[in-house]
């Protein structure tokens, strides 16, 4: 066998092993859905680290020829496993939790680094999510409960990412109650505790803090403030955090409530920090609230522009309003009911306030009321074609009408935006001006317009509802595009389905690459 064959077997191995194959569903289906539960190479080869090693049918059957996990066919096509899976999953004997590896989803090198004093061999890493952000807990699944064993034991010891984390077994993990568990997961080993503290909103000392981990997002801290105490504390996962962070609050960086500089305490006894005072659990009975509305918001306006304008209003010593904006043309937030009038009409008082170039509006309405948005276009730039009998595409239609134009059609001008897909009978245009749009109909007033050999009989301007139909329909698109490319952001800001380990994660040697949520 080649040099690269020990690595092959050892990756096929791995995608059939119980560990892996218990929990990947789609190998699973793929079981199914084959005679015999024999998966052809040509699925296997999809998987990007085993197609990183090879795509050749002919080096993987002699790769896994000798395997003692897999089998192949009589083609020599295709593989299953040998045996079935286990009725028991021991799994979780196996299994450590790791906790206090901060907010950066690690990546499985990393952490396999972090694990390599203790000469252990993963099966199976699970980088878990809270609320789509790495929670800094990783569940990994070892060959033995030896293995495993050593992992808590020497946790202390270990530094995965730079974090230092706190270990448990899974057995004794599962054990702990739902509030237990959440404490584990927190691994707060170390707070900051200042006394005496002036009473104040916790943006505020969050505000005061944040010049503190400004540089460096890994100290950054839980912050709890206990108004019946007046008491502030600072919780860290990392006793070398903390450590800093007193230092820049006693030397650099202090911070000053109300003239009075505040001190903080170091603490790290396991004891103390576990009867800490807690938030209560207790929902706390919602304010009544009305919610102001700004319509009419130009292109191109950012969030922090809508921030500055309400900031006019707003009364620089109180918290400020969380706005939601859908990123075209309208933004909100909330305020409660006792101050809602008052706030309302400074903002209508606004001396022609503009956002984007335009001027906008406020409205004060309920929570469950829908704002009512009218939306702004100029008339006269919409044209509907139709009577297509042929097979043309968008980039045919508009590079045919600009072509004309010549060059009243430079810089931007021109048709702009088609609505149109192959095979359509019909479409819309939207054209730059009015006047161009007019020409644009006047391409077609002699038996229609032809376009690489495709007739477009007619075309005309449209008006009134139709028109007004179009523009909220763009509108709608438009809003839908925006939304979703926050998904994708915050998707790629969080590395994917990392939690699960990805599909590469799971001790380093899965991955499928193109699929979705299947990294590496």
């Amino acid at each position: 066998m080649t040099s690269v064959a020990p690595q092959i077997k050892k990756q096929v191995e791995f995608y059939f092993s119980d560990s892996n194959f218990r929990r990947d569903r789609f190998l699973q289906e793929e079981t199914k859905k084959h005679e015999g539960g024999f998966v052809p190479f040509d699925v296997l080869f999809t998987f990007k680290k085993l197609a990183a090693l090879t795509v050749d049918g002919a080096v993987l059957e002699a790769a896994i020829s000798d395997s003692d996990v897999v089998e192949l066919n009589e083609s020599k096509n295709a593989l299953r496993r040998k045996n079935p899976l286990p009725d028991q999953d021991d799994a979780p004997k196996c299994t450590v939790v790791l906790a206090g590896l901060g907010k950066t989803l690690p990546t499985v090198d990393e952490i396999k680094e972090g694990l390599q004093p203790l000469d252990v061999e993963c099966l199976y890493i699970d980088r878990k999510n809270f609320r789509r952000t790495f929670s800094g807990v990783v569940h990994i699944e070892f060959k033995d409960e030896d293995s495993m064993q050593r992992v808590v034991d020497s946790a202390s010891s270990l530094k995965i990412n730079g974090y230092v984390p706190n270990g448990i077994s899974m057995v004794d993990y599962q054990k702990l109650s739902d509030e237990d568990k959440v404490e584990f997961d927190k691994a707060t080993n170390a707070m900051l505790v200042a006394k005496g503290v002036p009473n104040k909103p916790t943006t505020f000392f969050l505000d005061e803090l944040l010049p503190v981990w400004k540089d460096d997002a890994k100290l950054r801290a839980r912050v709890r403030y206990f108004e019946e105490s007046g008491e502030l504390y600072l919780l860290f996962t990392q006793v070398s955090f903390a450590e800093t962070v007193q230092k820049l609050l006693s030397e650099e960086k202090p911070v000053v409530v109300d003239e009075q500089k505040l001190t903080f305490e170091l603490v790290t006894d396991k004891d103390a920090i576990k009867a800490r005072p807690r938030s209560s659990n207790k929902k706390r009975k919602r304010e009544p609230v009305k919610v102001i509305h700004i319509s009419n918001i130009g292109p191109r306006t950012r969030l922090d522009d809508v921030k500055k304008l309400v900031a006019t209003v707003m009364d620089s010593s109180t918290q400020s309003p969380f706005i939601e904006y859908d990123g075209l043309d309208t933004a909100s937030f909330k305020v409660s009911i006792a101050e809602a009038s008052d706030l309302f009409e400074k903002f209508s008082s606004l001396d022609g306030p503009e956002l984007g170039g335009k001027k906008v509006s406020f409205h004060l309405l309920e929570p469950d009321e829908e704002l009512k948005v009218d939306v702004q276009y100029e008339e006269g730039l919409i044209v509907r074609f139709d009577g297509i009998d042929g097979e043309i595409s968008r980039d045919d239609i508009k590079d045919a009408i600009n072509e004309k134009l010549g060059d009243k059609a430079s810089d931007g001008a021109g048709v702009a935006f088609i609505k149109y897909q192959i095979n359509d009978k019909d479409g819309y245009l939207r054209v730059t001006s009015a006047p161009l749009t007019k020409e644009v109909v006047d391409m077609f007033a002699d038996g229609g317009l032809e376009v690489n050999g495709v007739k477009i009989p007619s075309a005309a301007i449209i008006e009134g509802e139709e028109e007004k139909t179009f523009w909220e329909d763009a509108r709608s698109a438009r809003y839908k595009r925006f939304k979703q490319t926050q998904s994708n952001r915050n998707q790629f800001q969080r590395g994917g389905r990392g939690g699960r380990g990805g599909r590469g994660g799971r001790g380093g040697r899965g991955g499928r690459g193109g699929r979705s949520g299947r990294r590496h």
